[in-house]
């Protein structure tokens, strides 16, 4: 089953300017985090465990508008074509009920001050999207789309350039597998997942799939993601078929409450005995807040121009009072005892961190 916690996070995120610039994209035929106090540099000893969010984060954009695409274009394929509810129909659905919530809530957003009441918000708003997570599901938008018409969708959408990695993706994901392959039997290497409210685990899966697989060799990019498990939801017709291979799970995800647990859950899983991994984990939106905040390292993933989630993003830490600086600025933070949230322009930036100082 997907969620909209990712409608939120790519449309109504509390600016709600961004709604008709998404929409004109659209062409249709209560666990909270520990306050950890710790140094930022890990042990030699200890795994790295690599956890990144998808959309904005491994992407440049938001993917939910090609995404929405393969429904609409499935159900005008069909004899007779079928017809669906315009899109803007959802989301007008979803906003309404949002704006009410958000009006009613107390405390306000700029009464928030700690982490534990930012969280509270963001897991309140679970009725609201399993609410509209349904009425998508009846309206019916993704019914009969294949495995292959995503995968088709995903090459197509990335040859045109209306989806494109962040600098530095292929590389530190082939890095990382490759690292963990070579150490696999010892206490070190790093684990790669993706932890992600989007819409569909097969979009993801395709989307890393033609993205890693530019530069590399026939089947290479599928096997590389044999080592890369990813946790989101999925969109029903999918969801119905037989087991694809993928790893990792699918699971329904909504807010930043749930993918804050499924982070846990892959931590709590750690073999008895070895030494516990740092968690490094990557985002860019609210709904990642509380991964942030829980993770050993939160890397808050910014662009020069920030865009509205991660505008957003660094609105709320700021006001939570959590200092981010630059992850190059390493004699500003590393080894120093306080709170390890930093940011990044991209995974070269990340990957010259993970390179440099795991080994000091």
């Amino acid at each position: 089953m997907f969620t909209t916690s990712h409608l939120r996070k790519s449309i109504s995120s509390v600016p709600l300017s961004r709604l008709s610039s998404q929409l004109s994209q659209l062409s249709f035929p209560n666990s909270h985090p520990t306050q950890r106090n710790m140094s930022i540099l890990p042990s030699r000893h200890s795994p790295i465990r690599l956890v990144f969010d998808f959309d904005g984060t491994i992407t440049t954009t938001d993917t939910l508008a090609p995404l929405s695409r393969i429904g609409y274009n499935h159900a005008s394929q069909q004899s007779p074509p079928r017809a669906l509810p315009p899109w803007s129909d959802i989301v007008s659905a979803y906003l309404s009920d949002y704006e009410k919530h958000a009006a009613a809530y107390a405390p306000t957003s700029e009464n928030r001050t700690t982490l534990a009441e930012e969280a509270a918000w963001l897991n309140s708003l679970a009725p609201i999207e399993r609410a509209s997570a349904q009425r998508a599901i009846e309206a019916g938008i993704w019914d009969g789309v294949t495995r292959e018409e995503i995968e088709a969708a995903a090459r197509r959408e990335m040859r045109e350039g209306n989806v494109r990695l962040r600098r530095g993706c292929t590389e530190l994901i082939q890095w990382a597998v490759s690292l963990s392959e070579q150490q696999e039997k010892s206490d070190k290497g790093i684990e790669v997942s993706v932890l992600s409210v989007n819409w569909s685990r097969h979009w993801i899966w395709s989307v890393l799939k033609i993205g890693l697989g530019s530069g590399m060799h026939g089947e290479a990019a599928t096997e590389l993601l044999k080592k890369v498990p990813i946790f989101a939801n999925e969109l029903p017709s999918i969801a119905a078929l037989p087991a694809s291979g993928i790893a990792g799970a699918t699971t329904e995800l909504r807010t930043s409450g749930d993918k804050l647990r499924r982070m846990q859950q892959q931590s709590s899983g750690q073999v008895s005995g070895k030494n516990p991994p740092f968690v490094v984990y990557l985002g860019d939106s609210a709904t990642d807040l509380e991964c942030l905040a829980e993770a050993d390292l939160g890397v808050c993933v910014r662009d020069e121009k920030m865009g509205t989630s991660q505008k957003e993003l660094a609105t709320t830490l700021e006001r939570l009072d959590i200092d981010v600086q630059w992850i190059g600025e390493e004699k500003n933070h590393i080894g120093e005892d306080r709170k390890t949230v930093v940011w990044a322009r991209d995974f070269e930036e990340v990957k010259s961190w993970l390179v440099k100082y795991p080994q000091k």
